[in-house]
């Protein structure tokens, strides 16, 4: 604890309300790193076509690749009666495979402008028969063996999950500055407490720096009364909670009443200090000679 005691309540109560906070954000930040570093959504450098078989087998099916050559197979990738892009393949060793490029890389391709594009290995062995079947004409393939001739796979642009990745690792970045953030303000707030939004609540009393100072003076030479979470002083009655600090400056109560709450199971007693025109405070105590030593050192009588 602080030699300045006030001041330490609220280092204390800083760092305890912190501590849930940053436990949740390093778990999120941990579930998201993993998530990141998941087959599923982790991207990986494909340099040869024959290597799709690999990399589809081994969960590797998001991947960056660069088609040398690509011929528009003849139709087109079709959703809501809206072209949402191109079949294309490509024909390497005696094998045919088979592309699904969106129609901003399809009119780059037909162009003959190639660059890295990212891909979802998708197995879709019905359409890549079907293409074989139908087109085997268009594809210039006459006379060739169907079998084994056709990629049961497709590199599909349109399954990369791009927007996903993206988000991911935007949240990263996001929980990681929220995290630095936090323990930023926690170093911060710890030296200057009085930043803190419990000190904030101060300001009623003058300026929240001078009211601390008063309030760590008043603790340490003018400590009249204290009992738990409950202290009395000469100008103030301080009920400490890890949530919140109530104080309340003694020259502000003009009435104090002491009522009596029947429970199912046990009676609580409440203390209620009020000021019609600055100020109404209540709490609720077990102990009814807790409250009555409060009163007694609030009012200096019986």
């Amino acid at each position: 604890m602080y030699k300045k005691r006030f001041t330490g309540i609220l280092v204390r109560n800083l760092i305890l309300m912190a501590i849930p906070q940053i436990i949740i954000l390093v778990a999120l930040i941990f579930t998201v790193m993993n998530t990141r570093n998941h087959k599923n959504v982790s991207t990986y450098e494909m340099d040869d076509l024959t290597q799709q078989e690999a990399f589809y087998i081994g969960d590797m099916r998001n991947v960056i690749f660069m088609p040398e050559k690509l011929s528009y197979a003849g139709f087109d990738n079709v959703a809501d009666d809206e072209k949402m892009g191109s079949y294309y393949f490509a024909y390497k060793d005696g094998k045919v495979y088979f592309f699904i490029l969106n129609n901003e890389s399809a009119k780059k391709a037909d162009r003959g402008e190639y660059s890295k594009m990212k891909f979802r290995i998708v197995r879709d062995k019905p359409t890549t028969e079907h293409i074989m079947n139908e087109y085997i004409e268009s594809l210039g393939l006459q006379g060739a063996s169907m079998d084994g001739t056709g990629s049961i796979y497709i590199m599909d642009q349109l399954k990369y999950p791009e927007m996903w990745i993206i988000a991911l690792k935007i949240m990263h970045y996001l929980l990681a500055t929220a995290l630095l953030a936090l323990l930023l303000y926690l170093l911060i707030a710890c030296r200057l407490p009085s930043i803190t939004r419990q000190a904030r609540s101060l300001k009623k009393y003058g300026k929240v720096k001078a009211v601390i100072t008063s309030l760590d003076r008043e603790l340490r030479k003018k400590l009249l009364y204290k009992n738990g979470n409950i202290y009395v002083t000469e100008s103030y009655l301080i009920v400490e909670y890890i949530s919140k600090v109530d104080v309340v400056l003694l020259d502000d109560v003009r009435y104090i009443s002491k009522n009596i709450i029947e429970g199912k199971k046990k009676r609580r007693f409440q203390l209620t200090l009020s000021n019609v025109e600055k100020m109404y405070f209540e709490m609720f105590i077990d102990d009814e000679q807790t409250i009555d030593d409060v009163i007694y050192y609030i009012r200096g009588e019986e």
